[in-house]
């Protein structure tokens, strides 16, 4: 009996303490965090978050994120509101278990007029800031069957124009620069070191949380040699566990996968990933293209069918790191590796079909980033990495030429189709780059920002078939080349008057150094070795009118250092120029925007550009191209972009951009006041889009919608100006000259919808494109694919 009772003593202090226990953990405190979006996925800036119980409130940071430190375990109920739109309030579970959380709120479509909007996402944030940037938000059509390269081209002020299917070379024109004069960014990063693994042609727009496009003045932040354009593709920026995949299958035996996935612990201090993407495309569209009579020597039209147009790639990169600790807000390492196999089915303009040579290009890319806030969040660190190698092969080794039914035509005194030697060569192109920003907060309306960024570049190669030097028979690529460069920003924001006046001044300078040494034609030896460094300044403004509206402005004097394609050449269609100058421009944008949230946007945005030595892709041979300048280049346009709310589930936009870019002071009377060549000067988008829920069930989404764009007439060549069009502007009426130099007028319809049965999780679109089947041409007249159909599926866990 006593040894009943003494074990049942011990069992009720054993059950008490094991109570005690759990109570104690109960009430550990523990650190909550959470995401503030809106309905269409975009992170909400400056949302008020609220635990009355514990009398918390915080307010959310750039990217939406706030964090609620040391809060007892327990259930609370929590309060989001934000000025245009609804307070939410919902229940949550705080525990060693339940650190985080994303929370949606709505659109308050009822709002008063005269209510002043205070808070604002991450992409209204950088629409309004004094330099002009266009926001594409990929999480709205992140379900549709839509490449990035469409989106950007619905835009106001960006033209992509494409030199073939997917995978083709791209050419991004933004409010009249082309080429390298717009530079490209990953998550603030030059992209160079990427090669053509991570682009706007290839990438999925799951992957992007948005697009920044830059007119005119750059941030500080992104200090960069671009003359007046820069596009930065920033990734998701969720630190929520989630799994995304997608696959779409369409005409031409194309496929498009995508997978991305994070991870963190329950802490939030360690975390990982994976972004990664495969596609596939035969290209193999019909074309119509001038054949030449192998006996009369005459040329006649034909539609053909593609047959050597083959492009494949893959690209994966796998990161981690930890955050939140006492020595990094993050740091973060990632490994990325890619593949790309193309077919060649043509050059640089459709006059002579290929039929066997093939290219390749292939990387591992380690990268570090380190991030750190410090002096009670005034400084702030990031610094980022990269050392890497992109390798790529050129086979061109038929011994003739094809035609475009695709038959062999064999030559005894040819080794290749692109070139008479032909070609095997193996290039390694070796990058390094560092890019270190220090933000540094010095008085509560003054911010200073100074960003460096040093790339390292070298080539080197063989090429068995390829030019050798007249005077010692040694190959040319095996000769190293070298360019480094080093562009450094400093750049102060301030704003006055309640932050209705908002000024950003910045002063860069721009160093670089060339040593390399390359053959003619004939193998007579070209050396460059040249050292040079320059200096530009930019200004820009913002000023609001009220609530809803206003103005800003910008002026800079731009310098852009020619690229190392440009320079050297790519070891495949693009050749070498040593003698290629830096581009200089002096920029001035003036734009007006007026909105309404929920209801409308209108913006009109104006540009003026002087630009010497403008740098241009040319046509070189027919089948070749390289980079050339330009003596002198004057521009102007103007471009509007409107949005409306018609109804609650209807919503309509539309834009125009007209841009006037013609040499000058050429001493030739047939080329002074010419439009610059395969440019053009006026295009425009319509769209609708419409939204039902609840159709079959009581989550449900539905989305249908119509876009449309045309595209003016343009030429391949510079013409005289007399031979323009006479209509105002050259908007309507013919060019008085051959119809063979003219890229018509376009016009494209496409249309689709997308339908998710449930809130999260699954969903899929359908689309078509060029509905009409209508003839698109691009850059340097190459045609692009008729009608083509889409299917696009999607799953996403979180």
């Amino acid at each position: 009996m006593r040894a009943f009772i003494h074990c049942l003593k011990n069992t009720v202090l054993i059950v008490l303490l094991f109570f005690c226990v759990l109570n104690g953990m109960a009430q550990q405190p523990v650190h909550f965090n959470g995401t503030v979006i809106n309905t269409l996925g975009e992170h909400v800036k400056r949302a008020t978050v609220s635990i009355p119980a514990l009398k918390e409130t915080i307010i959310t940071d750039q990217n939406g994120q706030f964090s609620l430190k040391d809060i007892p375990s327990g259930t609370y109920k929590l309060s989001i509101s934000y000025v245009g739109y609804k307070e939410l309030t919902t229940t949550i579970s705080v525990g060693p278990t339940k650190k985080s959380q994303t929370f949606t709120i709505e659109t308050d479509n009822g709002q008063l007029d005269d209510v002043i909007v205070q808070g604002e996402t991450s992409t209204q944030h950088i629409q309004r800031q004094p330099i002009k940037a266009e926001v594409i938000n990929t999480k709205v059509i992140q379900e549709q069957p839509s490449t990035l390269v469409e989106l950007m081209n619905r835009s106001a002020g960006i033209r992509v124009r494409q030199s073939g299917g997917l995978g083709s070379n791209t050419n991004l024109m933004v409010n009249g620069f082309q080429d390298r004069s717009v530079r490209f960014f990953k998550d603030g990063i030059p992209m160079d070191y990427l090669g053509a693994g991570f682009n706007i042609s290839l990438v999925p727009v799951n992957m992007l949380e948005r697009v920044e496009v830059y007119k005119g003045v750059l941030p500080a932040s992104l200090g960069a040699d671009a003359l007046g354009g820069a596009l930065n593709m920033v990734t998701k920026q969720s630190y929520d566990k989630y799994l995304e995949a997608s696959y779409e299958a369409a005409s031409f035996n194309t496929h498009r996968v995508s997978l991305s996935t994070f991870y963190k612990d329950d802490n939030r201090k360690v975390f990982g990933g994976i972004d990664a993407f495969y596609n596939y495309s035969d290209n193999d569209y019909r074309v119509d293209v001038k054949i030449t009579d192998p006996e009369l020597g005459t040329l006649s039209d034909a539609n053909v069918r593609l047959f050597h147009n083959r492009f494949r790639n893959y690209y994966a990169e796998v990161y981690g790191g930890v955050r939140d600790t006492k020595w990094a807000d993050e740091l973060r390492l990632g490994i990325t590796a890619f593949h790309i196999d193309r077919q060649n089915q043509f050059g640089t303009r459709m006059s002579q079909p290929f039929g066997a040579a093939s290219s390749r290009q292939y990387a591992f890319i380690p990268t570090l980033r380190y991030q750190k806030t410090l002096l009670n969040d005034k400084l702030h660190i990031d610094q980022f990495l990269v050392a890497n190698t992109l390798h790529v092969n050129q086979v061109d080794t038929a011994k003739g030429q094809y035609n475009w039914h695709g038959d062999f035509i064999p030559s005894s005194s040819r080794r290749g189709e692109l070139s008479t030697r032909g070609s095997l060569s193996d290039i390694d192109y070796s990058y390094y780059t560092s890019r270190g920003n220090v933000s540094y907060l010095i008085h509560p309306q003054h911010r200073l920002d100074l960003n460096a960024v040093f790339t390292g570049f070298s080539r080197v190669g063989n090429d068995p078939l390829g030019l050798r030097f007249f005077s010692t028979g040694k190959d040319v690529l095996s000769e190293p080349a070298r360019y480094d460069k080093i562009i450094v920003a400093l750049g102060l924001e301030s704003d006055f008057f309640q932050k209705r006046l908002v000024n950003n001044i910045i002063v860069k300078h721009y160093g670089y150094t060339t040593d390399a040494t390359d053959a003619d034609w004939e193998g007579k030896e070209i050396n460059s070795s040249n050292k040079n460094s320059k200096w530009g300044v930019a200004e820009a403004i913002k000023f609001t009118l009220n609530s809803y509206s206003f103005i800003r402005g910008s002026v800079e004097t731009a310098l852009r250092l020619p690229e190392q394609d440009e320079l050297f050449g790519d070891g495949n269609l693009k050749l070498s120029n040593f003698a290629l100058k830096p581009e200089r421009s002096t920029n001035m944008n003036l734009g007006y925007r007026l909105e309404k949230p929920a209801k409308y946007a209108l913006e009109f945005n104006s540009f003026y550009r002087l630009t010497e030595d403008l740098i241009l892709s040319v046509p070189y041979n027919f089948m070749f191209s390289r980079s050339e300048n330009v003596d002198k280049v004057k521009g102007m346009g103007f471009e509007g972009d409107a949005t409306f709310t018609l109804l609650n589930w209807l919503k309509a936009n539309g834009n125009f951009t007209y841009q006037s870019l013609r040499l000058f002071d050429t001493d030739n009377p047939t080329t002074e006041g010419a439009r610059l060549r395969n440019t053009p000067y006026f295009f425009a988008n319509l769209g609708l889009n419409a939204s039902f829920n609840k159709i079959f069930n009581s989550q449900d989404k539905l989305q249908v919608y119509w876009y449309y764009r045309f595209v003016r007439e343009y030429y391949l060549d510079n013409i005289p100006k007399n031979k323009e069009p006479d209509g105002f502007l050259g908007l309507w009426g013919k060019a008085q000259f051959d119809a063979p130099n003219i890229i018509p007028n376009q016009q494209v319809h496409s249309a689709g919808l997308t339908y998710a049965p449930f809130t999260n999780g699954l969903s899929f679109g359908l689309q078509v494109k060029n509905l009409f089947d209508t003839s698109v041409y691009d850059n340097f007249k190459v045609q692009n694919a008729g009608r083509s159909f889409h299917f696009k599926l999607n799953y996403n866990i979180r």
